[in-house]
Parts: structure tokens; C-alpha cells; sequence
């Protein structure tokens, strides 16, 4: 009897055990998954890495070291490289430095480094190779019409003077090391700065050196998204008035409208000027004139679509067509818009709040409500360019809200 009774308690026991056993598999399977999944996605999680003073410094002597064998040229070299410009820190943006703050005649600028792509820079000041200004025109034109203007357009002969002037010797021969240098220079950044240096809507520029070129400090601080709640209306309001003012100068280039499709809190920078701020953007890495926009948003014509959320190159907006489903190229949003949608208000739910979700004046909080709504969501069709009356009345608001905080 007992040997029966052991018999089905013995398989019991090793069915638990096994049971247990495969529990236990199961459950180290799970957390084993979770590990490789969160290493993922922490791989795909940007990282700041800020850059160290001492690595700033190496990349300043070596520069300077280039200049005075004759490689680097730009009238920036000699205030670097005598004193006359001190470093002050590096702001980041890789483990190299590529964005440093210094000081220049009593101000702070911004020295914006531009990596050397094509081909490794050969530190021999004899080479044979020497450039005059029409090829130099010729090897530039090429990237110069790709950043800023298409070939039907003139090409603008202020930038090409003022970039040679930068590049050359005084002979106005290019050698063949400072072109290599001088290339790095020609991307939108540096050309839209030179472009529309004459309409006080991007930062000033200083000059360059090698690889490097300087502008004016705008610091991002006063727009940082997650110190907006602690910032008074009347600041927040002005923030605003000089963002409408930032757009108005954008929309009226000489060049036309200049889009802004990467819309952050960090792209921004505001100047305290009396009581009012002047709003610039810092990042031009995703900024087009016209004839340049209309060809990224051909880009995205080729997208299906089912609502106008698909059709998006980050902050620049295309309508769907619903009976194609496909993205129109010709068609995209204006400014305004962007700022209402990603500054302003957080309808596009990218950022966690903006800079007039929180908090607004009673008395004004209905009428600015029903104005953000309309500029962030337009219901035209297609896209308007942006309105003078809209901007009217949001500055209006705005101004009457700063006015009704100070009495």
C-alpha cells in the first residue's frame, strides 16, 4: 500500500519541480528580454555629451599653430590667436568641440566649429596646388545653390565675396590647404548667415578662422521649455511679442520667406533690450528659402497619406490629399503656425507644455485662447501664408495683457 502511495506522490513532486523549473526559465526569459529591450532603447535615448575645456583648448592651439605656418586664413585668427578673444567654455554637442563661447571687444560670442569632411587636411604651407577666385566660385556654387537658392536664381556675389575675402591670402590666391578649410564653411549655417547678415533677423556674424566662424551670443536660457512655469506673464508675453517680431522679419527676407522646420526651445535664442526681448533662431541646420523647401516637401509628396499629420517634415507641414493619398509638395505651413503649434501651445504634443499653456491672465484667457487655437490649427485650405491680421491681434493681446499685469 505504501509503495502505491509513493508511486503518483514521487510524480507529483517531479511535476512541481518541473512546473517550478519551467516558472522559473520563464520569468528569467522575461527579465533577460526587458534588459536587452531597455538597453535598446536607452542606445536610441540622445546623449549630451558635453565637450571638456581641455579638448576646446587643444583644437584653439592647434588652430591657431595653422595659422601661423600659413594653413588656416580669416580675420578672426589674429584677435584668437593673440588674446584679443578668450575662451570662455564649451557649450557641447559631441565629445569634440563644435560650439565654444568666448569673449570678443567687450561681448560674448558663439564660435561655431564645422567639421573638415572631404579629405584630411595636409599641414604642408608649399603645397604646389594654388587657387584663384573663379574656380573657387565654380567648386562652391555647387553647395551654395543646394543651401540656399536654386540655379535659376542670381547667385548672390556678396557671399561669394565675402567668403573668398575670408579664405584667401591677400594676393587673392586660395592655396590649396585653406580650401580645404574654407569648404568645410559652405554649409546653410554660414551661408544663410552671410546672406541675410544686412536684415538683423539671424545672429550677427564676426568673421572667421579656418574651419570656424563667430556670431553673436543669443542665449537659449530665457526660452528653455522647463523653466518657463516659473516665469512671470508679463516675461512670457514679451518672449512672445518677440517671436511674432522674429517671424514677421523671417516671412520678409530679400530672398523670401525663410521656413523654420525644426522648432525647439533650444533653437531659439532671446536678447533683453529695455523691457522687450529680440527673438533669433541659433540652429539653422533645418532652415529653407523658398526654391529649397519647395524641393524638400517633394520629398514628401512621395508619402502616403491618411491625415495631415502624415505629412510633415518635422515642424513644416503638407496637406493630405484624400482622394490620391498622397502628401501635396506644393503646398506647407507658414511660421506662425510652427511657433503657435510647438512654442506657444503644445497641440502637436511634442513638447510637455508651452510658453502660454499655463496660467494666462483671467481677463484675457478667452480671447488668447481662441487666437492660439486659430493660428496652431488652421482650418483654410490650403495652407495660408502667414496673416498680417492674426499677428495684429496677437500682438494686441499680448501687449494689452502686459499693461493690465503692470497697473
Amino acid at each position: 500500500m505504501l509503495k502505491y502511495l509513493r508511486g503518483p506522490t514521487s510524480q507529483c513532486c517531479k511535476c512541481c519541480k518541473s512546473s517550478r523549473l519551467a516558472t522559473i526559465l520563464w520569468v528569467c526569459g522575461v527579465l533577460l528580454f526587458l534588459v536587452i529591450v531597455g538597453g535598446f532603447i536607452r542606445s536610441k535615448i540622445p546623449r549630451k555629451i558635453i565637450c571638456s575645456n581641455e579638448a576646446s583648448q587643444a583644437f584653439l592651439d592647434e588652430l591657431c599653430h595653422n595659422y601661423t605656418v600659413g594653413v588656416a586664413s580669416g580675420s578672426l585668427c589674429e584677435p584668437l590667436c593673440t588674446g584679443k578673444i578668450v575662451y570662455r567654455e564649451c557649450l557641447g554637442h559631441g565629445v569634440t568641440p563644435h560650439v565654444l563661447k568666448a569673449n570678443f571687444q567687450g561681448e560674448e560670442i558663439i564660435l561655431k566649429v564645422k567639421i573638415i569632411m572631404e579629405k584630411q587636411l595636409e599641414l604642408n604651407p608649399a603645397h604646389s596646388l594654388r587657387f584663384n577666385r573663379e574656380y573657387f566660385e565654380k567648386s562652391a556654387k555647387l553647395q551654395y545653390s543646394k543651401f540656399i537658392l536654386d540655379d535659376k536664381t542670381k547667385v548672390n556675389k556678396k557671399v561669394f565675396d565675402y567668403v573668398y575675402s575670408e579664405c584667401a591670402n591677400q594676393d587673392g590666391i586660395l592655396p590649396y590647404q585653406k580650401m580645404w578649410y574654407c569648404q568645410s564653411l559652405l554649409g546653410r549655417e554660414f551661408l544663410l548667415s552671410i546672406l541675410l547678415k544686412d536684415t538683423n533677423s539671424l545672429p550677427k556674424i564676426y568673421g572667421t578662422c579656418g574651419n570656424v566662424f563667430a556670431v553673436e551670443n543669443t542665449p537659449d536660457e530665457k526660452l528653455e521649455g522647463s523653466l518657463i512655469d516659473g516665469r512671470s506673464w508679463s516675461t512670457r508675453a514679451r518672449l512672445g511679442l518677440g517671436l511674432l517680431d522674429m517671424i514677421e522679419k523671417l516671412d520678409n527676407t530679400p530672398y523670401g520667406t525663410l521656413y523654420l522646420c525644426d522648432i525647439r526651445f533650444p533653437n531659439f535664442g532671446a536678447v533683453k533690450v529695455g523691457s522687450d526681448y529680440v527673438v533669433k533662431p541659433i540652429d539653422l541646420d533645418f532652415t529653407w528659402l523658398p526654391a529649397q523647401m519647395k524641393q524638400v516637401m517633394i520629398g514628401v509628396s512621395n508619402k502616403t497619406c491618411h491625415t495631415d499629420e502624415h505629412c510633415h517634415y518635422q515642424a513644416c507641414l503638407s496637406r493630405c490629399n484624400y482622394k490620391t493619398g498622397y502628401c501635396e509638395p506644393d503646398t506647407y505651413s507658414n511660421n506662425l503656425v510652427s511657433i503657435c503649434r510647438m512654442i506657444f501651445t503644445t497641440n502637436a504634443k511634442v513638447l510637455k507644455y508651452g510658453i502660454f499653456d499655463k496660467d494666462l491672465p483671467v481677463n484675457f484667457q478667452s480671447r488668447l485662447t481662441i487666437l492660439l487655437k486659430k493660428c496652431s490649427l488652421p482650418s483654410v485650405t490650403p495652407w495660408p501664408r502667414t496673416s498680417p491680421e492674426l499677428m495684429k491681434e496677437l500682438r494686441a493681446v499680448l501687449r494689452a495683457s502686459i499693461h493690465s499685469n503692470n497697473l
